[in-house]
């Protein structure tokens, strides 16, 4: 699984899908879940970063995540998807391979069976959006679309999880380059949930040290259907 490729002090050069705004009207706001067909991505080979006499010369080191699948049957667990968030949707995607989202600032991650696919789905709550939508109204449609849907079909519900819930350790502190501390949500294929904790380097959009990585325990059944 991905995971095992996801080493605190690595550097990952990875350009994230970007987020969507709302796509119902404003009023009244109408919430759906969102297929998403998310390009397929593979972790590099690690390589040495630029040298640094201060951190004992070549000792850090990148990967860079290209589009692609590797197909070497002992290099699967370096595949993955990114899966944007929907602002006031449901995005989702087959959990054919693990899947990355993010970044997370309280939406639920959600995993669970879809015409018959296993398929993961980021619940995109929002806390500001433009105008005319009203947060809270947004907000209220996705949430009820979600609890829907989990309540309609108990047995097809998996698990979910919170990335950056009182569950998860905080976030490591910045050193060095790191700018914009983020949290990723992780989808592995075994069916296991983490939290991804990545700082964005100073003077780039692709250029994430990875600080943190937690295993999450699912949320029980009752509070996935009422998040």
């Amino acid at each position: 699984m991905i995971e095992a490729k996801l080493l605190v002090g690595r550097f990952l050069k990875l350009t994230p899908s970007p987020a969507q705004g709302p796509t119902g009207a404003a009023a009244p706001y109408v919430a759906n879940f969102v297929p998403v067909v998310c390009p397929r991505m593979t972790i590099q080979e690690s390589s040495k970063r630029s040298y640094n006499p201060l951190k004992g010369g070549f000792s850090q080191r990148t990967s860079n995540v290209v589009q692609g699948t590797n197909q070497a049957p002992n290099k699967a667990h370096r595949n993955l998807k990114w899966l944007p968030w929907y602002k006031g949707d449901i995005s989702e995607t087959a959990l054919d391979t693990d899947v990355l989202t993010g970044p997370m600032s309280g939406c639920i991650l959600t995993s669970y069976t879809r015409a018959g696919q296993a398929t993961v789905g980021h619940v995109g709550t929002v806390d500001v959006v433009p105008n005319p939508y009203d947060p809270a109204t947004v907000n209220t449609a996705v949430k009820a679309v979600w609890n829907n849907f989990a309540t309609n079909h108990p047995g097809d519900i998996v698990g979910g999880f919170n990335p950056v819930g009182l569950t998860v350790p905080a976030h490591p502190r910045a050193v060095d380059d790191d700018s914009w501390g983020q949290t990723w949500g992780l989808f592995t294929t075994d069916g296991n949930f983490w939290a991804v904790q990545v700082y964005l380097q100073k003077n780039t959009t692709d250029d994430f040290r990875i600080a943190a990585v937690h295993q999450v325990n699912s949320m029980t059944l009752v509070q996935l259907q009422n998040i």
